[in-house]
This record gives structure tokens, C-alpha cells and sequence, in this order.
């Protein structure tokens, strides 16, 4: 089915730019550029809530209810072989729309991922490779802990400790 961008709604959070890079990376590799994958793009692009795979299905399905949850995976997984999402390890598989070198912190009790953009974070990712003369096609930086609201949960529970 040859889909004509006029009729799909894109929505402001991912631009035009955004369109134009996933139809640059999935065309050419044999994907198709179909209104539910488009969908699913802009439910994860430029957002900075880290969608699990349930929201991204969720939030989609109300405008495509035909739309199964093993689409949204593949499609899911398909993007981030192509470098335009990142999934974020955790307790709950999310995925990581946001462009730029930046920082997830994730909450390993509750699952919440929080953004920290730092201007350092590019400078060392390049010192890095450049020491090691290694050719970097992806940058991923992650923590593992506990969020402040479960860090203050685990202290009420042990007394204010």
C-alpha cells in the first residue's frame, strides 16, 4: 500500500525533520512507511516519558484499533536496529525517543527513566573514541538506582533511616 504523507497526521513533537529521517532510514532497507508505524514513531519521538511498549500500543491502538500488540514490538525493535529509538533495560521495557547524548537514569524498584542533559556528556563520548580509535555508531548512557520518590518510600519504611 503506497501511503501519501498529506493524509497522515503528524503531530508537533517529532517536526518534519523527524518524518524525513525515518523515511531516509527505513526505506531504503525495504521498510515501508505505513500510517501505523508513522503512529508509532510519534507516540516515542520527542517525548521525554520513555513509553513502555503497552503505552506506545495503548496510546496508538485509539487511532488504528485493528493495530495487534506483536506490531508494535517489531515495529519497536525494528527502530531501534535503525538507531532512531533506544530501548532503556529496566524492569519494563521502554523506549528512549530523545535525540542528543543524554543521561537515563533508571529507577530499578519503579521503572521511571529520567533524562539528564549534560554539554560534557558528547565532549567525553568523543574523547573516548577518539583514545581508542574506535568508530562509534551509537551512544547509550545509563544509571541504575532508586528515583527520589522511592528512596523516600524506602525511608518511611525503615523508620526515617
Amino acid at each position: 500500500m503506497a501511503i501519501n504523507k498529506d493524509r497522515i497526521q503528524i503531530s508537533a513533537h517529532p517536526g518534519a525533520s523527524a518524518w524525513t529521517d525515518l523515511r531516509r532510514r527505513l526505506c531504503p532497507r525495504g521498510g515501508r512507511l505505513t500510517p501505523q508505524r508513522m503512529a508509532i514513531y510519534e507516540a516515542v519521538v520527542g517525548r521525554t516519558s520513555h513509553p513502555s511498549v503497552l503505552a506506545v500500543y495503548e496510546e496508538v491502538r485509539r487511532r488504528f484499533p485493528a493495530l495487534s500488540p506483536a506490531t508494535v514490538y517489531s515495529t519497536l525493535d525494528l527502530f531501534a536496529r535503525l538507531g532512531l529509538v533506544q530501548e532503556v533495560s529496566g524492569p519494563v521495557r521502554r523506549y528512549d525517543g530523545q535525540a542528543g547524548v543524554h543521561i537515563n537514569l533508571v529507577c530499578r524498584r519503579c521503572g521511571r527513566v529520567l533524562d539528564v542533559v549534560d554539554a560534557e556528556l558528547d565532549a567525553l563520548q568523543r574523547r573516548a573514541a577518539a583514545r581508542a580509535r574506535f568508530q562509534v555508531s551509537a551512544v547509550r548512557f545509563e544509571l541504575h538506582g532508586l528515583c527520589p520518590r522511592c528512596r523516600r518510600r524506602q525511608s518511611r519504611r525503615n523508620g526515617g533511616r
